[in-house]
């Protein structure tokens, strides 16, 4: 019975610790800086790139530096950019990978 308890608190400490990332897409931030118009985008895992317009938001809880590995979570918004290698995006979440 020990054993039975033992095993269910501790499935339950793993299981309740791992992030979900339901909703959200694995990325890298890339730094654009070199085109004209353009700073750090995100290039999704399936090879397109967003321009998000609030990625230093984030700046306190994700490296946002070229090639840093994260899952995000956006939508598009309706703005113009001068950089024009993307949809231009709000991020609702971001995390490190």
């Amino acid at each position: 019975m020990k054993k039975i308890i033992l095993f269910s608190a501790l499935s339950f400490l793993i299981f309740s610790c791992s992030k979900s990332h339901e909703g959200m897409t694995k990325a890298t931030i890339k730094d654009y800086t070199g085109l004209d118009g353009c700073g750090m985008l995100i290039e999704l895992e399936n090879g397109d790139a967003i321009e998000p317009t609030n990625l230093t938001e984030f700046s306190s809880s994700v490296s946002i530096s070229d090639s840093q590995k994260v899952w995000v979570k956006y939508h598009s918004i309706s703005a113009a950019s001068i950089c024009m290698v993307g949809p231009i995006v709000q991020i609702d979440e971001l995390e490190e990978r």
